[in-house]
C-alpha cells in the first residue's frame, strides 16, 4: 500500500497486541466483589468479621449468577471469607464448577483485624497496617495462579475465570495495574460488580472496572 495504510495497520496491530485484544492465549479474569453481607449485621449472631450473605446479598448473588449463566467460565476462585464463598458458589453452581479457595484473595488487613481501634482516615490517606505493595503482590500472585490453572483457549477467543474477592484488595490490584497508588483510583466497587483483566504471561491489562448492570433489575429498596 502506497497511501500509508500498511503503516497504520501495523501500528493498530501493535496496539492490539500491547493491550491483548484479539491475541491468542489470553485469559480473562473476571474480578468480582462479593455480595452484601452488611445489611442487618447488628442482629448477626456469628463473627461480625466474617458474616454470611444477607437476604439482600443472596438476591444480588442470584442476579450475578443469572448474568454469568451464559458466560463460558473455566473456573471460579474466591477468598476464604463466607461472603466471598457464598457469592462464588452462586456463580459456580450454574457452570457445574467447584469453588477454589485462595487465602491470598482476602480483604486487606485492618487495625480491627489486629484487635486495635480503627477509625476513618482522611481522604486519600492509606488506612491499613498491611502495606499496599504487599496487597498488590499477593493479589497478582492469586490472579496468576487462577490463570495458570485455567485451560488455554484455542485461537483468539479468551478463556475466562471468575475470581471473587473484596473491595479494597481489588481496588489496590486494579490501581497497581493502572500504575495508580492508593486514592488515585478513587472508588468503592459496587457489591457483585465485575472488573475484567486480560492476562497473558506476565502481562495484565485492565479491560473494565466495577460493572454492576445486572443489579438494575434488583428491587427498588435494594440499591
Amino acid at each position: 500500500m502506497s497511501d500509508g495504510r500498511e503503516g497504520f495497520l501495523n501500528v493498530m496491530r501493535s496496539v492490539y497486541e500491547r493491550y491483548l485484544v484479539g491475541v491468542p492465549g489470553v485469559t480473562e479474569v473476571w474480578l468480582i466483589r462479593h455480595a452484601d453481607s452488611y445489611t442487618g449485621l447488628e442482629d448477626y449472631r456469628g463473627d461480625p468479621r466474617d458474616p454470611s450473605l444477607s437476604h439482600k446479598g443472596r438476591v444480588q448473588a442470584g442476579l450475578l449468577a443469572a448474568r454469568l449463566a451464559d458466560v463460558p467460565l473455566e473456573g471460579v476462585w474466591a477468598s476464604g471469607a463466607r461472603r466471598a464463598q457464598e457469592t462464588a458458589k452462586a456463580v459456580a453452581a450454574g457452570h457445574g464448577l467447584s469453588v477454589v479457595t485462595d487465602p491470598r484473595l482476602r480483604e486487606v488487613r485492618t487495625n480491627w483485624d489486629d484487635g486495635r481501634p480503627s477509625e476513618l482516615k482522611p481522604h486519600g490517606v492509606y488506612p491499613f497496617p498491611e502495606p499496599e505493595k504487599e496487597v498488590a503482590e499477593r493479589m497478582r500472585e492469586a490472579v496468576a495462579a487462577a490463570v495458570a490453572a485455567t485451560p488455554a483457549a484455542d485461537g483468539a477467543t479468551p478463556s475466562r475465570v471468575a475470581v471473587v474477592g473484596h473491595d479494597s484488595a481489588l481496588v489496590i490490584l486494579l490501581g497497581s495495574l493502572l500504575n495508580l497508588g492508593w486514592g488515585q483510583l478513587d472508588m468503592l466497587l459496587p457489591l457483585t460488580s465485575v472488573s475484567v483483566v486480560a492476562v497473558k504471561g506476565e502481562r495484565m491489562v485492565v479491560r473494565s472496572i466495577g460493572d454492576a448492570t445486572h443489579l438494575v433489575s434488583a428491587p427498588p429498596d435494594m440499591p
